[in-house]
This record gives structure tokens, sequence and C-alpha cells, in this order.
């Protein structure tokens, strides 16, 4: 087929290749959208057209590495870019870009075709992998070498010991044994999700009663701290979900916002509905994640840049679960503001 402008260039063809392929004029509009890109944004095709592309892919390179520029001044395909997207769920997005340039049959510049492939699997995969190495290599060893040393100490000086030091000695062993004891329980936990699917039973749950029913189950706990934690309720009360795995996920969210939330804070559990989706968000006043975490603030074992804390496999499985039932699960948060987390589920 002879390509003559946009209008022309075969659709078909391009909603079939597995990527996001997205095409623009000269000046960046968005001309095209397939299935895939509508998958990896979260913005339909009717909605991206005839929009600027960087604001409906919010690439990090759109300010400064944009690969449209380069193919514009080189006449040159770019191709592997590393960049990272920012759909409209807040998600951060690693994706690899190649982009090149359109001509008409008389070789005259008349726009841009850009493939974009989601790589998150492949980056998650390295970053679970660099932190369980951390986490055996300091997590691990730093209770193993306290217990080593306090062994010897114990064996070449236990007859000079008073029996309150020996004993002061076996309880710091004891809570050592006691740190690699749950970082191994831990790491079998990862392993079990790993090789074990998670099977949903799906039916009719009370999405409000089950909320108020955890709700319920932490308020001694945050009276404890003097943090508030109440609802706000918007939506139908049924849904269509596993109402087990559910309370697994809005259980962990729930424990992670009182765990982090000083006292005299407030934790609000909320829930509201659009035509397609039951949102429900879990609302905190802590101390909010650092930028440089938020993107992967789900990844096993990962341990705050900004701190000593690390969030181990909650939050994985809550997005795990969440994935299961077709759904989403994002976080917004700023430092000294507190955080958002945010699930959806398809009504369907």
């Amino acid at each position: 087929m002879t390509v003559n402008s946009f209008r022309d260039f075969p659709s078909c063809i391009l909603e079939s290749i597995p990527v996001a392929i997205v095409t623009m004029t000269h000046d960046f509009t968005i001309t095209f959208f397939n299935g895939r890109a509508e998958e990896l944004t979260g913005y339909s095709a009717r909605e991206a057209v005839g929009l600027p592309c960087r604001d409906i892919l919010r690439s990090s390179r759109c300010e400064h590495g944009c690969p449209l520029k380069t193919v514009r001044h080189y006449k040159k395909s770019a191709t592997g870019l590393g960049a990272e997207i920012i759909n409209r769920f807040g998600e951060h997005i690693p994706v690899r870009i190649s982009s090149a340039r359109i001509e008409d049959d008389d070789g005259m510049f008349i726009g841009y075709l850009e493939g974009i492939e989601d790589i998150s699997r492949e980056k998650v995969l390295e970053r679970e992998k660099s932190n369980f190495l951390f986490m055996v290599a300091h997590d691990m060893k730093s209770p193993l070498v306290a217990i080593q040393g306090l062994v010897r100490r114990l064996q070449g000086h236990y007859r000079e010991m008073t029996p309150s030091q020996v004993e002061k000695y076996f309880n710091i062993i004891q809570d050592a044994g006691e740190q690699i004891e749950n970082q191994v329980a831990e790491f079998l936990e990862y392993s079990r999700q790993k090789t074990e699917e998670i099977k949903l039973n799906i039916e009719d749950a009370d999405l409000e009663k089950l909320l108020d029913n955890l709700i319920y189950r932490h308020k001694s706990r945050a009276a404890e701290k003097n943090i508030n934690i109440r609802s706000e309720y918007e939506s139908s009360r049924q849904i269509r979900a596993d109402s087990k795995q559910l309370e697994r996920v809005f259980e962990n969210l729930i424990d992670n916002a009182l765990k982090f939330t000083h006292s005299h804070g407030e934790i609000v559990v909320s829930t509201r509905e659009t035509n397609h989706e039951t949102i429900v968000q879990v609302r905190d006043t802590g101390p909010g994640i650092d930028v440089v975490d938020l993107p992967y603030i789900f990844d096993a074992f990962h341990r705050s840049k900004s701190s000593e804390t690390g969030h181990g496999l909650g939050l994985t499985a809550v997005k795990a679960i969440v994935h299961k039932h077709g759904g989403r699960v994002s976080v917004k948060s700023m430092l000294g503001r507190g955080s958002v987390f945010t699930v959806r589920l398809p009504k369907k």
C-alpha cells in the first residue's frame, strides 16, 4: 500500500504489533495510538489523538534527550533507548523506545513513528535480584557476625562473667538468630509467591463490611498511638472479587499506614466508583515516601534509599493480588505530607 499520509497508513498492521505504537505529526501531535499504547498509558486512542505526545506519554526523556528531536536532527532512527513513562494512574513504567521518521513517496518528512516496549518485568527481576543479594550480604551478615563474635567471647571468657552478663549475651544471640529466622521466612514466602499462582475465588463481596472489619481490628492499635482511623464510603457495597485475597490487600495497606504514621496522625480509608471501576484509597499523614523510592515501592525486599527501613513483601503481594483481579495499585506521596495508596478494581 502506498503511504501518502497518516490517513493512508495501514493501521491494522500497527494494531497487531505487540508493542505500543504511536505516530505523530512533525510538531509531535499524536495521530495514531494502538491498543497496546492504550494498555500501557491508560489513555484511550480517542483521548490521546490530537494531543502533544508529552501530555500522554510523560516520558523522562521529554525535556532532555527526546528521541524524536534526535531523529529530526540527524535524520536517522533511534533504537533501544531506555526511558520511563508515567501513566494516567501515576505508575512509573520503564520502557525501551525506538523512533523513526515517516516520509511520503517524495521523501518529504511528515512525522514520526515511535515503538514503546514495556520492560517492567526485566527491571523488576534485576532489582529483586539486587535487593535479595543486599539482604543476604547486609541484613543477614550483620546478625551472623554478632552471633559469631559473642560465641567466641563466651568461649574464652564465660568463667570470668557474672550470670547476668552471660544471660545478656544469650539474649543478644537469640535476638540475632530471630532476625535471621525472619529473613529466611520472608525469602521462603517470596519463593512461594513466585512459584504458586494466586488462585481467586470470585464471589459477591461486601466491600464496606470487609473494610469496616479491618478498621475495627486496628482500632486499639491506632488508639495506642493516638492515631485517628476512619472511613469515607461513596461506592456501592457489593463487588465481584475474592474477599479473602482483598482482605490481605487492605490489611497490608492499613498495617503499613499504622506502622509509619506518627502519634496524633490520621488514616482514612475511602471508596468511590466510576462507570468501570471501584476505587479504594488508604490515605495517611505519615512521613511520606521519597520520590526516588516511589517507582520501586512494590518491589520485593525494597529498601528505602532515604532511610534504613524496608517494605518486605507485603506491597509485592498487594500488587500481585490486585493485578490478578485485573486491577491496578498505585501510590502518591511526598516527604512530610503522607501517602495515598489507590487500588482500582474493575467492575466486570
